[in-house]
């Protein structure tokens, strides 16, 4: 098992996404709370130092990178990293160095505009505006790196005593069975989500069928084109379960099933069992927890 599991290492790496905006804003005392109006947009328990749509656009580069790298990974048990599989690593990283471009150009906008927005600040804040709450280099305030990460436990021959060394192998092998588990979790539940969703289409609402689009066989489609890429811990029963989806919709047109209903009828009740195949599946994994924090 343990080699199994280093392994996985050949298969996939370790990234982790660091970000950071400048908040914009400030706790209120709350004694100040009472001496002034509460229908302030400037005030809300908070104090906006700036106006808050200014930081929006940043605040959406880091949510589509943190989506991007959510898209193309696999869940892992230490806080702030994701499990890549090799296939995508270029390309996560090509598409990273393009949204940190479009982060350092909207903070370069925003940073141009800083001292207007603070002469803002300080009209709508009147006696509450403090200059001290505003950053001298606000350039510092905003983030955006990655790096790519692998794990082992230490060799035999490392500095580690063998009793801390066996410790240390326990936990490795703990994590990475989480790790497991996670994987297994994540790929089944999107898979539950993607056949639910088609059965869903293929089902009649007030006598009237829903149209079948081409997108939801494609996103099926996508999904088993991907397992040989993101089963990385070689989950046997997913395999089955996709080469199931695979044989049923091989060959069918959602244009042909709106006009022959027995062909219909039969691709919904093999959706709907393969279905509930899915669900007793995850069902059946052991859930274990195990959370580790990793500092930045």
């Amino acid at each position: 098992m343990e080699e199994d599991y280093q392994n996985v290492f050949q298969k996939a790496c370790l990234i982790q996404l660091s970000t950071s905006v400048w908040m914009g804003s400030k706790m209120l005392d709350q004694t100040l709370m009472t001496k002034v109006s509460q229908n302030s947009e400037w005030l809300r328990g908070r104090k906006f130092l700036i106006n808050p749509e200014l930081l929006g656009p940043l605040h959406t580069s880091t949510h589509q990178a943190r989506n991007l790298v959510q898209q193309y990974s696999l869940p892992f048990p230490i806080t702030s990293l994701y499990l890549i599989p090799k296939e995508s690593l270029s390309f996560v990283d090509e598409r990273l160095n393009y949204q940190k471009t479009l982060f350092q150009q909207k903070a370069d906008a925003f940073i141009g505009t800083y001292e207007l927005a603070i002469a803002e600040a300080k009209r709508n804040l009147g006696s509450l505006f403090n200059e001290a709450d505003y950053p001298v280099d606000i350039t510092s305030k905003f983030k955006f790196e990655w790096r790519f990460l692998t794990l082992d436990i230490p060799g035999r021959g490392s500095v580690l005593s063998p009793e801390v060394y066996e410790r240390e192998k326990v936990k490795f092998l703990d994590m990475m069975e989480e790790a497991r588990s996670m994987s297994a979790v994540a790929l089944r539940e999107e898979f539950a989500e993607i056949v639910s969703s088609l059965v869903e289409r293929l089902n009649s609402s007030n006598g009237q069928p829903k149209t079948i689009k081409s997108s939801m066989f494609n996103k099926l489609h996508e999904f088993i084109g991907e397992l040989t890429t993101k089963n990385i811990f070689d989950d046997e029963k997913l395999m089955e379960l996709g080469n199931i989806a695979r044989d049923t919709i091989s060959g069918i047109s959602p244009y042909g099933l709106s006009y022959n209903q027995d062909a219909k009828d039969r691709i919904k009740t093999a959706m709907t069992t393969l279905k509930e195949s899915i669900m007793e599946s995850i069902e059946d994994l052991p859930r274990r927890k195990i959370r580790l924090a990793l500092a930045a």
